[in-house]
């Protein structure tokens, strides 16, 4: 199920991560919440890729019959 929706598992990672970060972040550095979304939304990315290509992946084995799809 989770290769069928690699942006919405991105999204799905990226907010609460970028939630917990920013609420990691201090308050006196003026960068932090910056780099809280930015590691967010990069972790985000990152899961989201890999299942994209765990989505490609799958569609190769089909495609060549060694995956029934269960």
């Amino acid at each position: 199920m989770v290769a069928r929706h690699p942006i919405g598992v991105g999204l799905c990672v990226s907010v609460p991560f970028t939630l917990f970060f920013l609420l990691l972040s201090r308050e006196e550095e003026p960068d932090d919440p910056l780099f809280a979304v930015f590691f967010g939304l990069l972790l985000g990315l990152v899961l989201g890729l890999t299942a994209l290509s765990e989505r490609l992946r799958q569609r190769r084995l089909k495609r060549l019959g060694i995956w029934d799809g269960s």
